[in-house]
């Protein structure tokens, strides 16, 4: 029987928060952008290749439990510790529910 070993590389490392990261999703539609949300009360948003969040996210009293981004990779839900769920518009850079 053979046994086949895979590798796996490190494409790339994000210092995401100043605390730990709670939650990280992939958005679908390109798989180039993801979204991370931090016990820092933040919602971060990266793109594959850039070292650093193309837009840091804050109005969470407390740590960001959740996120998800809709179909189009254009809102961003978050649900914090606090019981609250904030619905993110990234175009706008801010929150348009909570």
């Amino acid at each position: 029987m053979t046994t086949t070993t895979k590798r796996a590389y490190k494409l790339q490392e994000f210092v995401a928060h100043s605390s730990s990261v709670n939650c990280l999703k992939i958005g679908r539609k390109s798989s180039r952008v993801l979204v991370t949300g931090g016990e820092d009360h933040k919602v971060n948003l990266w793109a594959i290749g850039k070292p650093n969040a193309i837009q840091s996210l804050s109005g969470h009293s407390s740590g960001v439990d959740s996120v998800s981004f809709d179909s189009s990779e254009v809102l961003v839900a978050a649900g914090a510790a606090s019981g609250t769920i904030k619905l993110w518009d990234l175009e706008e850079a801010k929150s348009m529910h909570s």
